[in-house]
């Protein structure tokens, strides 16, 4: 069972792709594989398997297994940076250089739109005014 805070950076990166026109789909099921949010271009069919990573736990089964499956590319999200670097370390580690050539590593702040996390950094007052503060 995916846990709430799994789930929300699921839905953030389906908005984001969803944003740019492309096909996004959370909890995907792809020749027998699950994969969190599989992304995949209209016009050039290019299909990438998003999985969102809380810790460094089976990480390089998912990463192995969503090439296997017919994934073009691969990307570790992480909204911790120490798991990140853990994550990115052991993959140098392990992985082939073909493989670790189409796999990416990023934190969730890079899909998340600018305006809100402007909006988040600027709270506004009850009723819509500014709360004074400037930046």
């Amino acid at each position: 069972m995916k846990s709430d805070s799994h789930k929300k950076l699921q839905e953030i990166v389906r908005d984001f792709y969803r944003q740019q026109g492309q096909i996004a789909i959370i909890e995907a099921f792809v020749r027998g594989k699950k994969i969190d949010i599989l992304s995949q271009n209209i016009k050039t069919k290019y299909t990438i398997a998003n999985e969102i990573q809380l810790s460094p736990q089976h990480f390089l089964e998912n990463i192995r297994l969503d090439f296997r499956v017919g994934c073009d590319e691969v990307k570790i999200i992480c909204a911790d940076k120490t798991v990140l670097e853990k994550i990115r370390k052991k993959t140098f580690q392990e992985l082939n250089k073909e493989l670790l050539g189409k796999t990416k590593f990023q934190l969730i702040e890079e899909f998340i739109p600018l305006e809100t996390i402007r909006a988040e950094e600027n709270p506004k007052q009850e009723g819509g005014e500014d709360n004074g503060k400037t930046n």
